[in-house]
């Protein structure tokens, strides 16, 4: 199955009369880059949440919040966190300003706003709760929110394995468009050649079957058959990686793939003299192009 790696889940659980909510937010990257933010007290946690995490999304940029409200009646209507106010410090420290002003006689009235610049006076009341509960909770929550997220990935990933399929259906179309019209552009690149060199050499002593050898090696580096093959070869391997019968990460095999096919699209497009032809390989490029844009989404 294909999974996508842009996603996201949510998870509500309470723990101490606590309300939490975990959120994970996962977006294409071509390696696992982790980023966490939540309350301070749960940041000792963080590589038990990324390792769990990873082991569920393995390939992708993903954020992770955590966020606590008090989870009583109050809480219903004041989800303000609760602050821990240390009085006795605060009194130690007016004490202190209050002497030096006399001390060095210093002008001015102490006011709140001198109050609430001090140091280690205010801190965000965190929950009374042992440090084994909250990391067999929190990491318990991330791995389901987790699991959240990889069933949207895979749900995703089926839609653009959908799409990526009918642009290729229609790549193949146009190559074998392009297929018909090979011999037809090989013998029109030969005799133009051909005649090109008759016309130079018409003074000269060349026998013509010299001319003709030439023209030959001339016309065969116009020739796209090769392109043509190549490109048979890419679909059937694209295709078969899309089916991701192992169900592991394909998105940096698909991109391959799919830059291989881009580039016998631009040969085709530059070797190839028949307009038609150039304008069916244009709009192989858009396509691919297409593709190209999903697959960076694909994990």
């Amino acid at each position: 199955m294909l999974e996508s790696m842009t996603a996201y889940g949510t998870l509500d659980f309470e723990l101490n009369n606590y309300k939490y909510t975990i959120e994970i937010r996962s977006v294409n990257h071509r390696f696992f880059e982790f980023k966490f933010r939540g309350p301070s007290y749960l940041y000792k946690f963080e590589p038990l949440i990324r390792d769990t995490i990873k082991s569920k999304l393995q390939r992708g940029s993903i954020e992770c919040y955590v966020k606590s409200t008090k989870a009583s009646a109050k809480a219903a209507t004041n989800t303000e966190p609760e602050m821990d106010v240390d009085y006795a410090l605060m009194g130690e420290y007016i004490k202190a300003l209050n002497e030096a002003q006399k001390r060095f006689k210093i002008e001015g009235t102490l006011t709140i706003n001198d109050i609430i610049r001090l140091p280690n006076l205010f801190a965000i009341k965190e929950p009374e709760v042992s440090d084994d509960v909250v990391e067999k909770e929190l990491v318990s929550a991330a791995g389901k929110c987790a699991g959240v997220v990889s069933e949207m990935q895979k749900k995703e990933g089926e839609k653009l394995k959908s799409a990526m399929e009918q642009h290729l259906v229609q790549i193949e179309h146009n190559t074998k468009q392009i297929e018909g019209k090979t011999d037809e552009m090989f013998q029109n690149s030969l005799k133009k050649i051909k005649d090109r060199l008759k016309e130079l050499l018409s003074e000269s002593n060349i026998p013509m079957d010299r001319i003709t050898a030439e023209a030959g090696l001339m016309a065969e580096k116009l020739d796209i058959s090769e392109e043509v093959e190549r490109l048979g070869s890419h679909f059937s391997q694209f295709r078969e990686t899309l089916k991701n019968k192992n169900n592991e990460p394909v998105g940096k095999k698909l991109d391959f793939i799919v830059q291989e096919i881009n580039r016998e699209i631009n040969t085709i497009a530059s070797k190839a003299e028949d307009t038609n032809v150039v304008y069916t390989a244009v709009e192989n490029k858009t396509l691919t192009e297409k593709i190209r844009e999903q697959v960076q989404n694909v994990k």
